[in-house]
């Protein structure tokens, strides 16, 4: 049994021929943009786990302050009528102050904080896991649809070949029961329309690689694709085997980890209503009319020292909210789980009955496609023999193409079956036995 977290084993930078299915899978793994997006969103879910871990939650601050004024004084002296005057006198003022504040958690804050940060942690690992799976899945579904279109382009160059070597043979003197004079015409325009049906595949084929380059890391010049017929479809293990192995799928591993760390951050909002004090202590010094050579009032000089606490009331405030709107996130991250378990168990017995389904039509679709391959001469024959008209001979081309494009939709719908498995089972499925 192999699982998506330890079952794929790493590969050359460059490949040496043309890029392999596996190959395309696992580069995608490793260095899609999306890839490189989440493992940076969890290196600073680690760095904040780091931050969190301080004695501390804020350093301490210090505080620095001089002063510079002017105070202004009222002195009485009596004269000798023994009246009283009043005398006002400016005298400067000068002093500093310098202090140190210390916020202190109570309440256990810090180790929630801790625990907090550990369960955001964790839920980045999971989406960065699951972000690799659903890199993953795109890769496949590009390659093997850019490799069904490059098997497409092929067969509709071969029938272009076709058309014209049936042109060469007929000359300008064939002429159709049905159509008469109008049968070269026909058959030109039946060229033309593989023409522009064969560049239409070509573009969107271009597009595709151009696509999976980003999600390879290689220049899209230097993507050869292996061919579609090599690229197996797997066996399944049974429905319940899988069943069994859904709890450990990518998908709801990453709805518990996001449940867990909305809980915790309901936990260290709640704690957050408890006070945390700030603890502050203050000096300083302050002197006036130092500067007066000679004075009735004599200068002074006072020296002081300060410590208290402050205490904010947060619960008072509008913070007190911060706790409510932390529980409701965490009810929603609840629902959300539950809703990913009962819709996981449904898609997952979907998707195995779709894959079998769809598998059955390719391999079907494609032992006919094979027999009417070996049959085609025979109808280039019978127009030529003039056996059938040429609306019959290109009604059964036009079968054939049909069929065709309908099993390449199919075998694409069975890759995306085969992607959501993986995703909600945890398990390498390409690694089963293939057909």
């Amino acid at each position: 049994m192999l699982y998506l977290s330890a079952g794929l084993s790493g590969l050359s930078a460059e490949p040496t021929g043309p890029l392999s299915y596996e190959q395309a899978l696992q580069r995608a793994y490793e260095n899609a943009p999306e890839v490189k997006k989440a493992r940076a969103d969890l290196s600073i879910a680690e760095k904040e786990l780091e931050k969190a871990d301080f004695l501390v939650s804020e350093a301490p601050e210090l505080e620095a302050s001089i002063t510079r004024g002017t105070s202004k004084d009222s002195i009485e002296v009596l004269d000798y009528n023994y009246s009283a005057l009043v005398h006002n006198k400016e005298v400067p003022v000068r002093g500093w102050e310098l202090g140190l504040s210390q916020k202190v958690e109570l309440g256990g804050q810090r180790g929630l904080r801790i625990e907090q940060k550990t369960a955001e942690k964790d839920y980045f690992e999971a989406r960065e896991t699951l972000t690799r799976l659903e890199a993953r899945a795109k890769a496949r579904e590009l390659y093997i649809q850019a490799a069904l279109l490059q098997e497409w382009e092929e067969h509709l160059t071969e029938h272009l070949n076709r058309f014209y070597r049936l042109r060469a043979r007929f000359g300008a003197g064939y002429i159709d029961r049905r159509l008469g004079n109008y049968s070269l015409v026909a058959l030109n325009m039946g060229i033309q329309t593989l023409k522009s049906e064969r560049d239409e595949v070509s573009i969107l084929k271009r597009k595709l690689i151009r696509e999976l380059s980003l999600m390879v890391g290689l220049a899209p010049e230097s993507i050869k694709l292996q061919s579609a017929d090599s690229i197996k479809m797997p066996g399944l293990p049974p429905l319940e085997e899988l069943s069994r192995d859904m709890e450990q799928g990518a998908v709801l591993k990453e709805r518990e980890a996001l449940l867990k760390s909305r809980e915790k951050e309901q936990d260290l909002e709640s704690r957050k209503l408890w006070p945390s004090p700030s603890l502050f202590l203050y000096g300083g010094e302050r002197t006036s009319n130092t500067d007066a050579m000679v004075s009735v009032y004599p200068g002074n000089r006072e020296t002081y020292m300060r410590a208290g606490i402050r205490l904010p009331l947060g619960f008072l405030g509008p913070e007190r909210k911060s706790s409510d709107i932390a529980a409701q996130r965490a009810e929603k991250a609840r629902v959300e789980l539950e809703t990913a378990t009962d819709r996981s168990r449904v898609q997952l017995k979907a998707s195995y009955q779709n894959y079998e389904s769809l598998k059955g039509q390719y391999l079907q679709m494609n032992r006919f496609l094979i027999q009417a391959e070996r049959f085609l001469p025979a109808l280039d024959q019978a127009l030529m023999g003039r056996r059938i008209s040429y609306f019959e001979f290109w009604g059964e081309h036009e079968r054939y193409h049909a069929l065709f494009q309908r099993s390449l939709d199919v075998r694409l719908n069975a890759a995306k079956a085969l992607s959501e498995m993986e995703l909600l089972t945890g398990r390498v499925l390409d690694g089963e036995k293939g057909e």
